[in-house]
């Protein structure tokens, strides 16, 4: 079985050559595990997935053909591997909102319907769960694949496709390029973890602030943007609440993290762009649109699939 993935750690390997335990006790090791990643376990009739949770294990699924997904414990595991041929092992890092609609998705509840492409095309559902201001998730089977769609109020909120992909268009074009062959169960679910931003958005933000604030203090000088910016941090905190788990270091540089969804967030980091903006256009000499077009340039299509500019007041691009 095939799931979506940020990045493929261990590939198909034979389960009698790997010991489970050494791999879920990684994070105690080595702290580039001390993160989300799943561990599954294909056997000739059904397949197991360890799911761990920032380094701990969280879940342990099995699921088989004509069988209800059950949860199972480690030494049940160790047991089928004992006693099945051919057994393969893959690991894979992934963020917590995919773990979350992964593991929504295996268990089976909240399900509301399941269609096929042969009745209900793919395309048309889309357009009814908008028109039904649908919140919930689409786990999407194609072969040995399982994908995952976010819907939030009838709007595609997160995608994550089993061959890659994380936009709705590369989610339109794989359902169009699927034909029949898909296959969608629909949940009335939309798990806390999987309704935030993911780390790679936070991420992508906070570089981008931290790109500004560099550009600004090499011309202005350090303190004066940090101060600054300490107090614009403050100031769009009253209102989007989030960015109290946010702080400007001593470098001038934003530290911190924050779990929100990932419109709030948006609209958080630009509202204090324009704060940002606003302070130094002045002692800036009318230079502040040049500095942010110089350090958002990297990233201002990232940003933009974001709806990041949708929200700045000022034509930085």
């Amino acid at each position: 079985m095939r799931f979506p993935r940020e990045k493929l750690v261990l590939f198909s390997l034979r389960a009698e050559f790997v010991d489970i335990d050494e791999l879920l006790h990684f994070s105690k090791k080595h702290r580039a595990f001390k993160r989300s990643y799943y561990i599954t376990i294909d056997y000739p009739d059904s397949f197991d997935m360890l799911l761990v949770r920032q380094g701990e294990l969280a879940k342990i699924l099995r699921a088989a053909n004509n069988a209800a997904t059950k949860e199972v414990y480690l030494k049940d595991v160790n047991e089928k591997i004992k006693h099945t041929d051919s057994s393969l092992v893959n690991v894979a890092f992934l963020d917590d909102q995919l773990l979350a609609m992964i593991i929504a998705g295996l268990q089976d509840e909240n399900v509301i319907r399941e269609l096929d492409a042969s009745t209900v095309p793919p395309m048309n559902l889309l357009k009814d769960l908008t028109v039904q201001h649908f919140s919930g998730i689409l786990v999407i089977s194609r072969r040995n694949e399982k994908s995952y769609v976010l819907v939030n109020e009838g709007e595609v909120a997160l995608v994550y496709l089993a061959p890659g992909g994380r936009t709705r268009d590369d989610l339109i074009k794989y359902l169009k390029e699927s034909g029949p062959e898909i296959s969608i169960k629909i949940l009335r679910e939309v798990p806390e973890e999987a309704s935030y931003a993911t780390s790679a958005q936070v991420e992508l933000l906070m570089t981008s602030a931290n790109r500004v604030l560099e550009e600004f203090s090499a011309i202005l000088g350090r303190n004066i943007v940090k101060k600054i910016a300490e107090i614009s941090l403050k100031s769009v905190a009253k209102e989007h609440t989030f960015c109290d788990g946010f702080a400007i270091g001593d470098d001038a540089r934003f530290t911190g993290e924050s779990k929100v969804d990932a419109d709030s967030l948006v609209r958080g980091f630009a509202a204090f762009f324009n704060m940002l903006a606003e302070s130094l256009s002045t002692i800036s000499g009318g230079r502040h649109i040049t500095v942010f077009r110089k350090a958002l340039q990297d990233y201002r299509f990232a940003l933009n699939n974001l709806k990041f500019f949708d929200y700045i007041k000022e034509q930085i691009f």
